[in-house]
């Protein structure tokens, strides 16, 4: 079975295909992925949920603050599970030569682009609740700064946190939704590259 996916894997693909083939492959091994990831996730949403609460329940001044943690998370988050995906469910591809990246820096870009694309849209779309809370806060805390009383009971800041973990644990498989297209757009490179030298070797 591991062998079959080896050879599936491996193989030269179009920018378009990386792409489908990369959610496809998540998507259908997404329960072994969640076993493998689900603590990095639940720490990514905690982290998330940190950097959502600043500038809501502390003080808006945390903006630039809370933004800067949730893309240093996002960046620590994709680095560990990557890792963690190419050590239990993918095959490596091994050291990639700078010049053959910029070779073929098109199908990066493109493969880049389009699955950022896709994330914004699904996390706004799980964001949803999040920014109903947080625009329900915001009122109220301008309500209480105009005079009026506050019009938010209490439990609506545990109301809040709790939107934003579940909307940080659910956006961390979003985000990871990145690594599979990114992994068979390397698989390409790195097998271009090899019939590059290959042919070089017979020509010569």
């Amino acid at each position: 079975m591991e062998k079959n996916n080896e050879n599936t894997l491996q193989k030269i693909r179009s920018g378009r295909a990386c792409i489908s083939d990369g959610y496809q492959w998540f998507s259908a091994r997404f329960r072994r992925i969640f076993r493998l990831t689900w603590p990095a996730a639940l720490v990514f949403a905690v982290i998330s949920a940190v950097a959502s609460a600043l500038p809501v329940l502390v003080s808006p001044a945390f903006v630039w603050p809370a933004i800067g943690l949730w893309i240093v998370a996002v960046i620590l988050f994709l680095a560990y599970t990557s890792r963690r995906l190419r050590k239990h469910l993918l095959e490596p591809t091994g050291p990639i030569p700078f010049s053959a990246r910029m070779r073929h820096l098109g199908l990066t870009v493109l493969v880049t682009i389009v699955c950022l694309i896709a994330v914004i849209v699904l996390t706004l779309i799980t964001s949803l609740p999040m920014v109903i809370m947080m625009a329900a806060n915001w009122e109220s805390q301008i309500g209480v700064l105009m005079g009026d009383p506050a019009g938010m009971p209490d439990y609506v800041k545990w109301l809040s946190i709790g939107a934003f973990l579940i909307a940080g644990f659910l956006q961390a498989y979003v985000w990871m939704t990145i690594i599979a297209p990114l992994y068979m757009a390397n698989i390409t490179i790195a097998l271009r590259e090899k019939e590059r030298k290959e042919l070089n070797i017979e020509k010569i």
